[in-house]
C-alpha cells in the first residue's frame, strides 16, 4: 500500500478520519479481486476523491423533482415504478445509479440493494461495489497503461470532473516509485 492516510488526506484535502476509516476499506475490497496494483489505487483515490471531498460514500443530492426529472421511468437505468428515480439515485463512493445497477451490484457483493438502496452508503459496502465496478470496466488496464482521460471515462462515464480528477492524478503519481 503504497498511500498512506495522511498522504491521501492531504492530497485531498479530506478528512484525515474518514480516510483513516475507509481507504483500508478500499484497499480491502482491490485486494479480494486481486487488481490490488499502485495504479489502481492511483485511480481509486482521484475517483473518490473526485465524486466526493469527504472521502467518503455519499448519496447524490436532489429533490424529488430532480430525481423524477433525471431517472424516473428509464428504462435504460432498469427504473420502472414510480419513485424510482428517488429510491435508485446515485450512492456511493463512485455513485451506482438506476434499479439495474443496484440489482446488479447487489448480487455481486452480497447485499439486497434493490430492497435497502441506502446500503450501498455503508463504506465497506461501497468499497466492494467500487471494485467490482473498477474490474468489471478495465479500470486496471486503463490505469496499468497510464491511460488516465480512459479511466475517468469508464468510472464516470464522460470526462466531467476531468480538472478535479487530474489536480488529484498529478500529486499522487509523483509519490509512486
Amino acid at each position: 500500500m503504497p498511500f498512506t492516510a495522511d498522504a491521501i488526506a492531504t492530497i485531498l484535502q479530506a478528512p484525515r478520519p474518514n480516510v483513516e476509516a475507509h481507504w483500508p476499506l478500499v484497499v480491502e475490497a482491490l485486494g479480494a479481486l486481486k487488481i490490488l496494483e499502485p495504479a489502481v489505487e492511483v485511480a481509486a483515490i482521484a475517483s473518490i476523491g473526485t465524486e466526493s471531498y469527504l472521502f467518503a460514500p455519499e448519496k447524490e443530492a436532489g429533490t424529488e423533482a430532480y430525481f423524477r426529472r433525471m431517472y424516473e421511468f428509464d428504462r435504460g437505468l432498469g427504473n420502472l415504478d414510480p419513485g424510482d428515480g428517488a429510491r435508485y439515485c446515485g450512492r456511493g463512493f463512485v455513485p451506482l445509479v438506476g434499479r439495474s445497477e443496484y440489482a446488479r451490484f447487489g448480487r455481486l457483493v452480497g447485499v439486497d440493494l434493490v430492497e435497502q438502496p441506502d446500503l450501498a452508503l455503508d463504506p465497506a459496502v461501497a468499497a466492494r461495489i467500487l471494485a467490482y465496478d473498477f474490474m468489471l470496466k478495465g479500470v486496471p488496464k486503463a490505469a496499468a497503461e497510464d491511460d488516465w482521460v480512459k479511466v475517468r471515462r469508464l468510472v464516470h462515464g464522460d470526462l466531467s470532473g476531468w480538472k478535479r480528477f487530474n489536480g488529484i492524478l498529478i500529486p499522487l503519481l509523483k509519490q509512486l516509485p
